[in-house]
């Protein structure tokens, strides 16, 4: 009887070490079961990341209503995450460089962006650029006249908002649906694109 016993506890003596020894987070030096905060202990878990989306409303009068701003949103919105895409890079890449590095840097840099997206937008309509100057903020989170202001300068963005001026467009306006309508009705409507409703 004592042998079984005597089994039974190394049997789980190891087993309990080969599962310790499997388990990714112990071999982690971060890893701790609770942390003790002014004398109390308290027990950590991990949990699986989780995607919130927010849930918006379109009704179906509104996308009848709205099928011009629906399909401009559509055709700008990828050129909108290239821009983000586009913009993150020359962040990173300029971070470290002198001002006459950087001048040479944005200049070949604008002269590809060129190349690769002006045949496309030479195309694009009135409304539809301005769709994309708002889906633009949305996804840098700076206006358009903040963006070249940052990297081509005060000068040049001075000049790009007087010439967009004459076509009606306003490079300093701010992306803001919880206050503007438009904004409010442009972001639903992405929101839908995005989740693939529309």
């Amino acid at each position: 009887m004592k042998y079984r016993q005597l089994i039974l506890f190394l049997f789980l003596l190891l087993s309990a070490g080969a599962l310790q020894a499997q388990d990714p987070l112990e071999q982690s030096p971060n890893y701790q079961l609770a942390v003790i905060i002014g004398g109390d202990t308290i027990p950590r878990y991990y949990l699986r990341e989780l995607n919130v989306v927010k849930r918006v409303s379109l009704t179906e009068d509104e996308i009848k209503k709205n099928k011009k701003l629906i399909r401009n949103i559509k055709k700008m919105l990828p050129y909108a995450k290239a821009a983000r895409r586009e913009l993150d890079i020359v962040e990173r890449d300029v971070k470290d460089m002198s001002k006459s590095e950087r001048r040479k840097y944005m200049k070949a840099k604008e002269d590809e962006i060129t190349e690769r997206y002006a045949a496309e937008l030479k195309k694009c309509t009135i409304s539809q650029g301005k769709v994309l100057l708002k889906l633009l903020d949305r996804e840098t989170g700076k206006s358009a006249y903040m963006c070249v202001g940052e990297l081509r300068g005060k000068v040049r963005a001075g000049f790009y908002q007087s010439f967009a001026w004459i076509f009606g467009f306003k490079l300093k306006a701010r992306y803001d649906p919880e206050h503007n309508k438009e904004d409010n009705l442009i972001e639903r409507i992405t929101l839908y694109v995005e989740s693939g409703r529309l």
